[in-house]
């Protein structure tokens, strides 16, 4: 058995891990990622839809390799079918393949002289005065700080000292690549409702003319059997072909307490840097690691990895993006209570005083809290206050 020493030792080569060490690489610093599967981007439990600004947001481009389709818009439905559309004239949002925007992301890293380390399952940490060591089943690595990127099933937090995410906060997603369907090729579906998807939503995502990438995320309630049924209420060609499954547990409480410890920084989804609206993280999570990249580096030249330098991360990343995370928390909470009665009487008074106006012009995929913010105080969402006090009640 081998001793391996790097400056950083990143765990998890997901998007947040490797922009991480995309980051810190660049700065100069020994970075080694080790990622516990064969391939990079395997298995995948995304579904893939990333804004075009916030690709921009992380220095990558809209019209690489892994872009599948784009899309300008979302059609939003209600429980009992009401609808309403969110657009804008330009395409708003990119079809990724992840396991490809993955590989693009290595690639990324290793040119900036991280090295990758496959087949590399971190299964303990210790701390000493000066490094830190992670034992494999194969090799034992040192490093002067960790950057823990292993996702939502993260063993290593704990033995940190640090509180992981709440198990009840993530809840069981699947979806299905369909051939044979028929789809608007230039908007997403959004479906809402507790018999659709109590917790969450469903959604289609247009892949091609007859292709779509369909799910949903639910809470106390089997997600296949409710994604099965949708499918056959959404498409009624008997012709339609699963071609690719894939679930995951999706995050929607928010991030954990504290990212930050002597030696250590949690990134991604490891950390809850998902949004609790939608449950995704690529882009949130992508600026944090970013910022987790940028102080590990500087730790490094300036030897000192403690956390009250590391602090410094915490800082950064809650100053840019706090605000969005406990606006999107308190939009997801009032959302699980709404009753689906309640939730076609918003889409009346939506549809009613032209609310979709405001999303489209000022909505953002992923900086949602001016959108939120700015509904929250108009006076015609206040004509659902009764039944959202009584929804909150019943509880």
């Amino acid at each position: 058995m081998k001793t391996k020493e790097t400056d950083v030792l990143v765990i998890g080569a997901g998007p947040a891990g490797l922009i991480a060490a995309r980051e810190a690489a660049k700065r100069e610093t020994a970075v080694t990622v080790l990622e516990e599967h064969a391939e990079i981007g395997q298995p995948c439990h995304c579904a893939g839809l990333l804004s075009i600004k916030g690709l921009e947001c992380l220095g990558l481009p809209s019209n690489e390799f892994y872009v599948q389709k784009k899309v300008k818009g979302a059609h939003f439905f209600s429980p009992s079918g009401l609808t309403f559309t969110v657009e804008r004239e330009k395409d708003v949002a990119c079809v990724v393949d992840r396991g490809l925007f993955d590989k693009f992301l290595a690639n990324k890293a290793t040119e900036s002289d991280a090295q990758i380390i496959l087949n590399e399952k971190a299964k303990s940490i210790e701390r000493s005065k000066n490094s830190v060591s992670v034992q494999t089943e194969k090799d034992r690595y040192t490093a002067k700080m960790v950057i823990d990127a292993e996702g939502v099933s993260s063993r290593i937090i704990k033995d940190m000292g640090l509180k992981p995410i709440e198990r009840n906060s993530a809840i069981l997603g699947i979806q299905y690549d369909l051939e044979n369907v028929d789809v608007d090729t230039e908007y997403v579906e959004v479906h809402l409702g507790k018999k659709v998807a109590p917790g969450l939503f469903a959604w289609v995502i247009p892949l091609g003319p007859d292709k779509a990438r369909v799910g949903l995320g639910c809470k106390g309630v089997n997600p296949k059997s409710l994604l099965d049924k949708f499918i056959e209420k959404q498409f009624s060609s008997k012709h339609v072909e699963i071609s690719e499954v894939r679930s995951g547990l999706v995050i929607t409480g928010g991030p954990i307490d504290r990212t930050f410890c002597d030696q250590f920084l949690v990134v991604g989804d490891a950390s809850g840097q998902v949004k609790p609206t939608t449950g995704g993280g690529v882009i949130l999570g992508g600026i944090c690691a970013s910022i987790a990249g940028r102080t590990a580096a500087e730790a490094i030249v300036h030897g000192d990895c403690s956390a009250v330098f590391l602090n410094q991360y915490e800082t950064l990343w809650k100053k840019q993006l706090g605000k969005e995370f406990r606006t999107m928390l308190l939009a997801r909470r009032i959302l699980n209570r709404l009753s689906d009665q309640t939730l076609d009487k918003i889409f009346r008074i939506a549809a009613k005083e032209n609310l979709q106006d405001l999303f489209s012009a000022e909505g953002d995929m992923d900086f949602q809290n001016r959108v939120l913010l700015k509904l929250f105080k108009k006076k015609e969402a206040l004509g659902a206050l009764p039944s959202l006090l009584r929804d909150a009640v019943q509880f």
